[in-house]
């Protein structure tokens, strides 16, 4: 039977004709995103997404009965092309200094970039993508190098990005290598600040002179003074940090916000993009090709596994890992639009990071404390067949009680959950701290030895706990300095200032902080990070621990995570593994495995 394929009027959709035949019709129904054209349409025929992944299941289901247009046959070659140099470019070691644009262009930063960043550089200038090198090799400068090897710099860029990082990496880094006046706009700046900030830019693009706009993704949500990030056409729009911006829900408000943001050249960065969960991938994806990536769940369904799960009567899905047998086709599928790069690939030379298990006996007044509410969980949980997310919840506390005993005060009770709210204050009785004290000791950091210069981080979930460490080593006569929510703008660049290798450290010895407040930060003086209590996400403590790698210096950080024996730390830990298996299988083992059949080919 013939099967003839063409591209639609439009060229943005594949049209499939055939004399119908039902065995036929369900084989091409089941290709992911595939639907039907009625005659009341301009059909009848079938309709599929213009991509490779689609073609090549058709190919798949016609074989040798399917024949091409001339239109679709010269969009396959260029498409099948432009997947192979983009293979090329996010596989390659390198790239010649002398064929990039910026040699001319930027002469230092050219010259600066190590050789994987060259050919990194050559694959961000051909397209919008997402950039996923592990922190601290080079994601920032890359992006500006891109800009200008594409021949975009001349025109407005929008930059999203955590607070902390916008003028001590975007600010920093701009200025650094070009001349191109940089503002930076959050939630911290002045109304005057703000004014002056807007003035100036609207003059930039009445003038049309080049500029940078960093903002944060709430500035965006609550939207910029005068609409200015939807009525400019930036030249780029880059979001660092992604995963921690809501992207892969597209029904939150920035996701939606940044959909309608244009621009030419849009990148998405993040060394930790995925926290165990490949569907936070397609997020991205959608933001950089959203005509392409129209669909969350005909993604997942060609991809990943889908599992039908009960709430009551309502019927939903629960998306798992990549789908057996489907690893090299999802990987291929992710390449073109995606570079990434390891610390221990293209740095070999530095000692990998090493981490080393602490399990903590409690105290017995926090052991009593534990059990106790512990059952009451199990309780509510068996009585009241919690949801996910208040089992999350009911978990998370008793994290609370396995860093210490705590001092707790009850301020309600749901009577249609059973979920009791408290107020819990860790207290010094911790298991932990004993622990804490011998391995800050035997790194150097003793507070019966001042005038040492040794280093560390200490890091918990919680800012109450984060709080109640300060306050201990303080106590013990250890001077800290304190990263939490609560602190500001300035006790933030006084961490950096003061654990920045080579600088005076002041007599600070240790920083004490939130787990995910690390973005933006620079503690590369650090030589032992401490999580005293981790999240369910292991990208948490990755993007943290990886504050304290230096790339210049051949130093060893080493991570020691405390568990408390007997606790829900152990599941934790369980399940953090599993996520960062994952993670690691998705993003890294397959792409050296392709890589390597690449090169041996």
């Amino acid at each position: 039977m013939s099967i003839f394929a063409e591209l639609n009027e439009k060229g943005s959709a594949v049209c499939v004709y055939f004399q119908y035949d039902e065995d036929l019709k369900n084989r091409i129904k089941a290709i992911p995103g595939s639907k039907f054209v009625g005659s009341d349409k301009g059909g009848p025929y079938w309709q599929l997404p213009l991509d490779l992944v689609a073609m090549r299941n058709l190919r798949v289901v016609a074989g040798e009965s399917l024949q091409l247009g001339d239109a679709l046959k010269l969009w396959g070659r260029e498409a099948v092309n432009q997947e192979r140099k983009m293979h090329s470019l996010a596989n390659a070691d390198d790239y010649p200094l002398k064929d990039l644009n910026i040699y001319k262009k930027l002469p230092a930063l050219a010259k600066w970039l190590r050789p994987y960043q060259r050919a990194d550089v050559a694959f961000l200038a051909a397209t919008s993508a997402m950039n996923l090198l592990e922190p601290r090799l080079g994601k920032t400068a890359e992006t500006i190098a891109a800009i200008y090897e594409a021949d975009l710099e001349d025109g407005p860029h929008l930059v999203v990005a955590p607070q902390k990082s916008l003028d001590s990496v975007w600010r920093m880094e701009f200025e650094r290598w070009t001349d191109l006046p940089v503002y930076t706009w959050s939630g911290e700046t002045s109304s005057r600040d703000r004014a002056y900030a807007l003035r100036d830019i609207w003059d930039h693009m009445d003038n049309g002179t080049p500029f940078v706009l960093a903002t944060t993704a709430d500035m965006v949500r609550r939207g910029i003074e005068g609409g200015l990030e939807l009525d400019v056409n930036w030249n780029t729009f880059t979001i660092d940090e992604f995963h921690k911006t809501g992207l892969p829900e597209t029904k939150n408000v920035f996701p939606k916000k940044a959909a309608n943001i244009k621009a030419k050249r849009k990148y998405a960065l993040s060394g930790t993009p995925m926290g165990g969960k490949p569907v936070k991938l397609w997020g991205a994806l959608h933001f950089l090709d959203p005509n392409r990536f129209t669909s969350k769940w005909r993604w997942a369904e060609q991809w990943l596994d889908m599992e039908q799960v009960f709430v009551g009567r309502s019927k939903h899905y629960k998306i798992g890992g990549v789908r057996r047998g489907k690893e090299d086709e999802f990987y291929e599928h992710l390449a073109p639009h995606a570079v990434r790069r390891l610390r221990t690939e293209v740095l070999p030379q530095l000692p990998p990071i090493q981490s080393v298990d602490v399990w903590c006996q409690m105290s017995k007044s926090q052991r009593l404390q534990y059990d106790t509410f512990a059952r009451d969980t199990e309780v509510r949980i068996d009585e009241y067949h919690l949801s996910a997310t208040s089992i999350l919840a009911e978990y998370t506390r008793l994290k609370q009680f396995s860093d210490a005993r705590c001092e707790v005060e009850i301020l309600g009770i749901d009577e249609e959950t059973g979920h009791v709210d408290l107020k819990v204050k860790p207290t010094f009785d911790s298991g932990k701290l004993p622990y804490l004290m011998e391995r800050l000791a035997e790194a150097g950091i003793d507070p019966d030895e001042p005038e040492g210069t040794e280093q560390a981080i200490v890091t918990s979930q919680f800012r109450e706990t984060t709080d109640m460490i300060y306050n201990y080593l303080t106590e013990q006569g250890i001077k800290c300095i304190r990263i939490t929510g609560k602190v500001g703008k300035q006790e933030s660049e006084k961490a950096q200032r003061t654990f920045k290798a080579g600088n005076d450290n002041e007599g600070y010895r240790v920083c004490c902080m939130v787990t995910t407040l690390g973005v933006g930060l620079t503690l590369d003086n650090v030589q032992t990070v401490h999580v005293f209590d981790e999240t369910w996400v292991p990208d948490d403590q990755t993007q943290l621990i990886d504050r304290a790698v230096n790339t210049n210096l051949n130093h060893q950080v080493t991570a020691f995570y405390y568990r408390s024996q007997d606790s829900v730390e152990e599941y934790i830990g369980q399940v953090t593994f599993a996520k960062d298996r994952i993670n690691k299988k998705i993003l890294d083992e397959q792409r050296r495995k392709m890589k390597e059949q690449r090169n041996a080919a």
